[in-house]
Parts: C-alpha cells; structure tokens; sequence
C-alpha cells in the first residue's frame, strides 16, 4: 500500500512487525553514532509501542551516547499515572538502554504555553534533527499531541515553525482525558528527522489512517504526512 507522502510496511503479526521496527531504529542510531559519535531519538507513550520498548532495551548499542527524549506529553507532573516521560523510562530504562540519557519535557510551570521557552531551552542540548522519531495515532486522528481543533494547532503544524517543541490545549473527549494541556514536537522539528515511522494496530486504526491520508482530511495525522512524511508500520 502507498500514499503520496508515506510508505506502508504492513505485518500479519505485532511480533514480526516490533522485530522490523527495531532493526530500523537501531541502523539509525547507529548510523548517529558513527557520524556523530551521539544519537537521538523522539518517542511516543502509549500501550503499543510498549512491546517494541521491550525490545529496544537489549539492544547492544553505546546508549550512553543515546539520547532518548519526548514526542509528547500531558502537562501533568512526572509520577503521575499517565504521564509519557514515566512511561518512556518504566519500558525503556532498563537492560542495555538503561544507560541512555531520558529527556522530559514537564517543566514546574503551570501550563505548557508558560513552558514553550523552557522546554525548547532543553531540548536545545539534544542532537538535532533526531536520528529517528517514533509517532503513534489516536482513533480521533491526532499523532504526536496534534488534535483536532486544539488550541495551538495551526502553529505546531506550520511549516515555517521556529521552535522545537510546541504548546497545545486540547478540547476534551475520550482520547484526550482530563489532560489537555500537552507539549509536543512541532511539525517542523519531525519534519527535519532522518527518520520518521508510525506505529500502529488494528483495523480500526488503519481505517482512521486511511481516510486521513485522503487529501481532503484535515485530521491532524493527514495534515502532518503531507508536509512530513513517515514509514507506517501496521499489523493486526
């Protein structure tokens, strides 16, 4: 399966698919650390990716040269329960990549859009453009914190974009919960990754994925692989 701007690489099995999944991303940072002797990757929360996390953590790479940072997060503090920057170092902290340096994005202040200075601030010690990014994809069609008709929106996905990371403010549904506050890679900062793949499973999601990749969509996913393109990774 195609599209104009993404490439479908397409699984019968979720194992199979972790197993490319990880071959990619570890050329990549590997390919980083020979050129620049550091590498950097953008990781998405969530359920699915916890199993490709799993897998990565035994990878037998210098991690210590590795920086692994945020597409995302829920401006909530950093031990709480929904929080992505927890949940990237529970799954990934650990074996091999335990040695990897973690970077957050929450930062004391009371909002994200307070935070935008701050947070671009750090992610400026990161190594740019990212060796690899890893997006997922909500039912609602929103990737990294890009959701339909968020308070930012326009701005994450502008081109021309100057910053790193981006404030937005979700309107509540099911997909968002009560955190709407959120942080998020701009479109610009994916844009210029070496390397950009979208994890996701199941049939309802690839059906989502499909019509947002209509040039009529203006769901958020469709909107960002027209101007970013990414590798699609699906199995059941």
């Amino acid at each position: 399966m195609a599209g104009s701007s993404v490439t479908w690489h397409i699984f019968k099995s979720r194992d199979h698919m972790v197993a490319a999944m990880k071959a990619a991303i570890t050329e990549q940072l590997l390919q980083g650390l020979l050129k620049n002797g550091r590498a950097s990757w953008a990781v998405s929360g969530g359920s699915t990716p916890a199993p490709l996390f799993e897998a990565m953590s035994d990878v037998a790479i210098n991690w210590a040269q590795v920086q692994v940072a945020l597409v995302d997060e829920r401006w909530v503090a950093p031990d709480h329960p929904r929080s992505n920057e927890a949940f990237m170092k529970k799954a990934l902290a650990k074996g091999h990549a335990a040695k990897a340096r973690f970077v957050g994005m929450k930062t004391p202040h009371d909002n994200p859009f307070n935070a935008v200075e701050a947070v671009n601030d750090r992610y400026s010690a990161i190594v740019q453009p990212f060796d690899s990014v890893l997006l997922g994809m909500g039912p609602d069609g929103h990737t990294a914190s890009f959701f339909p008709h968020a308070e930012g929106l326009e701005a994450a996905l502008d081109p021309a974009g100057n910053h790193t990371c981006v404030p937005l403010r979700a309107i509540q549904s099911d997909v968002t919960g009560a955190e709407t506050d959120r942080m998020s890679l701009s479109a610009p900062a994916i844009m210029a990754a070496k390397h950009v793949m979208l994890m996701i499973t199941g049939e309802a999601k690839k059906q989502v994925l499909e019509a947002a990749l209509d040039p009529s969509s203006d769901l958020p996913v469709g909107r960002l692989a027209r101007i970013a393109p990414f590798d699609i990774y699906w199995a059941p």
